[in-house]
């Protein structure tokens, strides 16, 4: 298990956070080994719960930052970079993975003859599945943390 004192700061700050919320996902939090820089950074995989996919959710704490991905093709930023980057990114960020993981914003990644286009999210409190467009030639694939979603849409004929 990994020592939550040896995390940095930020990380640690950060940890507290979502190890209150979910403190099953300590088993999956290691030093992120894909840092260089800040060796003290934070790295949690959480397998997916539907398939036990290991490209389940990531969230890591590098660089005075949060980033959140899913699968292969997703991620999103919060703080000092990121998109997200309000005055309480730890708390933005904790919504986002909230939101996330009871089905309230779900993935949308978009391919063209299996070559990845562009990943985006979808708050389903504010948008609906029948909104997203998908372009000839074009298939995109719905992801969501339990699988409700789940789904690949194609073009509608005439488009």
């Amino acid at each position: 298990m990994i020592d939550l004192d040896r995390l940095n700061d930020h990380s640690r700050q950060f940890a507290t956070r979502v190890f209150r919320r979910w403190p099953e996902w300590v088993q999956h939090a290691r030093f992120d080994p894909y840092e260089d820089f800040e060796k003290e950074a934070l790295l949690i995989e959480v397998p997916r719960p539907v398939d036990g996919s290991t490209h389940g959710l990531f969230i890591t704490t590098s660089e005075w930052e949060i980033s959140v991905g899913f699968g292969e093709n997703f991620h999103t930023r919060f703080g000092t970079s990121g998109e997200n980057s309000g005055e309480d990114f730890y708390g933005d960020a904790m919504k986002f993975i909230s939101d996330f993981v009871e089905e309230r914003m779900i993935v949308a990644i978009a391919y063209q003859e299996n070559e990845w286009l562009g990943s985006w999210k979808i708050d389903l409190e504010k948008e609906t599945l029948d909104e997203v467009e998908v372009g000839p030639g074009e298939m995109v694939k719905i992801r969501s943390w339990l699988g409700t979603y789940d789904r690949e849409l194609y073009p509608t004929e005439g488009t």
